[in-house]
């Protein structure tokens, strides 16, 4: 782990991310509120923390990864990730692939600032947020819809009393969903889970998981996507390059790899792997070498 940074983010708008800072948002307590669209894969986040503030990171879409010093945390459609103030996090050298995100940071140190509220009410929301234990905590998408709200009535800047209000709403209803029991998998779904990952070297149709299920396509993707977070497909792609990486490793070759888990060409294998990777397949075995490298430097 290199050292760690304090990481500041600035006002930041593009058609795929939009970060809104303190100046925009108006809110007290409220450091920033952002949002970005993930359509290929980015490069992974290094090392830092947030001084003084809760960093909450909720994803809409897709899968991504997280670090503390303590353990890994797998995110994805419905999942929220908390990290409290001064905590070190990052991906851990996992790139941030497809997805969408939303994520806000709070400065909790002054009740008598934070979110509008009175002092009293304001105590009481903090000491909830202190309280949750898990770094992940499971909504649903109805609840996500308060932090969407937030983020487009600041986006359009309207009035910070609203946005405050619908952040307000949003702890309230991610500190009782931390103290839920987690949501087991259905029989059905669990079984297409060992399925897929026990046949990842195959052409898995969505057709043929579906009747597996006694479902059809359509409710087997809208059951899949509820339970597991993400789609099917998502899912699928993502295991057979979880597996690509370690064949790249073991030596195969690029096109043996992509014949091996069902791709049709290696060419659209690359633009798959680059896509949830950020790095194509000889980028990826190049930038290995270099960390077994520097590794056995530092031994």
């Amino acid at each position: 782990m290199g050292e760690p940074t304090n990481w500041i983010d600035e006002y930041f708008k593009s058609d795929v991310r939009t970060v809104l800072a303190e100046e925009q948002l108006q809110v007290p307590g409220l450091r920033i509120l952002a949002k970005h669209t993930l359509r290929n894969a980015i490069p992974p986040l290094n090392w830092h923390y947030h001084e003084n503030a809760f960093e909450i990171t909720m994803c809409t879409k897709g899968a991504l990864s997280f670090s503390s010093t303590a353990s890994n945390y797998k995110i994805s459609g419905g999942d929220v990730f908390i990290t409290t103030p001064n905590e070190i996090h990052s991906t851990d050298e996992v790139p941030l692939s497809l997805g969408e995100v939303y994520w806000f940071q709070l400065v909790t140190n002054d009740p008598s600032r934070f979110l509008f509220l009175e002092t009293a009410a304001a105590e009481m929301l903090i000491a909830g947020l202190n309280g949750i234990a898990a770094h992940v905590v499971k909504i649903s998408a109805k609840e996500s819809e308060y932090l969407i709200q937030a983020f487009h009535f600041a986006r359009s800047e309207s009035n910070p009393y609203v946005v405050a209000s619908f952040i307000n709403l949003f702890l309230h209803i991610l500190i009782l969903a931390s103290k839920k029991t987690k949501f087991q998998l259905t029989p059905d779904i669990g079984k297409s889970l060992n399925y897929i990952m026990d046949h990842l070297t195959w052409e898995l149709s969505l057709d043929e998981l579906a009747a597996q299920c006694l479902l059809s396509t359509s409710q087997y993707k809208q059951k899949f996507k509820k339970q597991v977070g993400i789609s099917p497909r998502n899912f699928i792609n993502q295991q057979k390059i979880e597996l690509a990486k370690s064949m790249l490793l073991e030596g195969k070759s690029i096109t043996e790899t992509a014949m091996g888990l069902g791709f049709n060409t290696s060419s659209y294998f690359a633009t798959v792997f680059k896509r949830y990777t950020f790095y194509a397949p000889t980028e990826f075995l190049i930038n290995q070498k270099g960390k077994e490298e520097r590794s056995r430097l530092w031994e």
